[in-house]
């Protein structure tokens, strides 16, 4: 038992060694994070969302990459899928036409399973264009005024959303997985992650009455 106490004392410099590091390094990182853009940068995103230059960028949301490619993935699928079926159409091509020039037993075991696949892909297309409609990319700031830029359901191009001052509430739902994120933006629901915005005075603003 003693030499258990001795052993715990002679680690505890160590530990604390090592939790003094760790403190340092998730400080850091979240310097990283909240670090705001150059002013070269916050020109020319101010640039390309077409917004006068009264207007200041207060919060830039991650993944932005990641949510266009997965995005953009989602609408090639979907467009091939779309072709497809026109050119069915436009044959009047039946199913079993279809099965019998292409081995189905690739994709799946049984030809009812085909059915299951393609209602989990029409889920997941839904769930990734209801995504890239509730999060904001970048919200910019004049005086009272402000814009959510979001991705716009097209390979290219952004949605602006205007909004003013003290139009934000929490916008809670239990049936939603991010529910904790969750806010209305005048009329529309979106997803803010408090922590990328620039200081955290410009998310408290938000809820400011004019």
């Amino acid at each position: 038992m003693c030499a258990a106490i001795l052993k715990f004392v002679k680690l505890g410099p160590s530990a604390a060694t090592r939790l003094h590091r760790s403190l340092q390094t998730s400080s850091l990182r979240c310097k990283l994070r909240n670090a705001a853009p150059g002013p070269d940068v916050e020109r020319k995103l101010l640039f390309n969302d077409r917004l006068p230059d009264t207007y200041r960028l207060i919060y830039r949301a991650p993944i932005e990459n990641y949510v266009s490619w997965t995005k953009n993935v989602s609408t090639a699928t979907v467009s091939m899928l779309g072709l497809v079926a026109a050119f069915h159409f436009a044959t009047n091509m039946n199913l079993e036409n279809i099965t019998q020039k292409i081995n189905i037993t690739l994709l799946v075991s049984h030809e009812s399973d085909l059915y299951y696949f393609l209602a989990g892909f029409v889920l997941i297309n839904l769930a990734i264009r209801t995504f890239v409609a509730k999060y904001p990319l970048r919200i910019y700031k004049s005086a009272d005024k402000y814009v959510a830029v979001y991705g716009s359901q097209l390979p290219l191009g952004t949605v602006k959303h205007y909004f003013e001052r003290g139009q934000i509430a929490e916008y809670r739902n239990v049936l939603n997985p991010w529910s904790h994120i969750m806010y209305r933006l005048g009329n529309r629901s979106s997803m803010l992650l408090i922590d990328y915005f620039k200081t955290p005075s410009e998310f408290h603003q938000l809820f400011a009455e004019k």
